[in-house]
């Protein structure tokens, strides 16, 4: 059975694939070849830019899986499992669409890497219970049908004591809360339109799934986890990081009203 909302005109997981398929991450920012030992690279380069080094050894936490067993839920081109490999892990890939498994199982290759991809649904994930140390989900999950499927699926195939790392989009931030109300008002892609459904246009016209999450509303999603910890990073407002005191005041401001809220949450 498809998971959506067929029969209310609501967006299923048919249309979410459909979408995803034609507008990979980030594809429509690079100019190389979709596949490319250089697409990957400039890849690289925007994702290290939103999400700093720092952030990302805070967040992801890459050397402490060493030897252990990790899933991505929406792995994309396997920017994240590329590091988590490195480190040593046994790594796991799970993506709606075929175009970004082939990315993933292309890049490994590329790097000379070891992991596993099959195509799968977040809201039905082809693996035993207890099977992972870590499943890590990051600006995925805000995308499908069914969030509490997927979450509930993902605590299933956790090993007891097992973590899970999530991103999602952040309502409180400089972004929904100020930058996409002057886009309505301003921006010629956007004018017209409200905070949420920008938003969900910011990943490409057309999206048919795109939600914003309160540090509350996390927590409620992760109700069924014995141990959450909430993060708030990554602030890429175009021109302030150009200004004098930019780098301080974003490291201060993404704290805060960052774009990406994350959580850490242990089963």
């Amino acid at each position: 059975m498809t998971r959506g909302h067929r029969d209310t005109g609501l967006p299923t997981t048919a249309d979410v694939r459909a979408f995803w398929e034609e507008h990979p991450v980030a594809a429509a920012s690079i100019h190389e070849k979709l596949g490319a030992p250089e697409f990957y690279v400039t890849f690289d380069r925007l994702r290290n830019e939103i999400e700093p080094a720092a952030l990302q050894d805070q967040v992801y936490r890459y050397a402490a899986f060493d030897q252990k067993a990790v899933l991505e839920v929406g792995c994309g081109n396997g920017y994240l499992l590329s590091r988590y490999a490195r480190h040593g892990a046994r790594v796991w890939g799970v993506d709606l669409t075929r175009t970004a498994v082939a990315l993933a199982q292309q890049r490994f290759e590329l790097g000379a890497l070891r992991g596993y991809f099959a195509q799968g649904d977040a809201q039905r994930l082809p693996f035993r219970d207890g099977s992972f140390d870590l499943v890590v989900s990051a600006g995925v999950l805000h995308h499908v049908p069914d969030i509490a499927a997927a979450i509930a699926e993902i605590h299933r195939v956790l090993k007891p004591a097992g973590l899970f790392v999530i991103m999602l989009y952040h309502r409180d931030s400089i972004h929904y809360r100020v930058l996409y109300p002057l886009y309505g008002l301003f921006h010629s892609a956007f004018r017209g339109k409200g905070p949420a459904q920008i938003a969900r246009e910011i990943d490409g016209a057309g999206n048919p799934i795109g939600r914003t999450y309160t540090r509350q509303e996390v927590r409620r999603l992760l109700g069924g986890f014995r141990e959450v910890r909430l993060l708030v990073g990554s602030l890429p407002v175009p021109g302030l990081r150009a200004l004098p005191p930019g780098r301080a005041l974003l490291g201060v401001l993404a704290k805060r009203l960052g774009w990406f809220l994350y959580a850490q949450a242990v089963k």
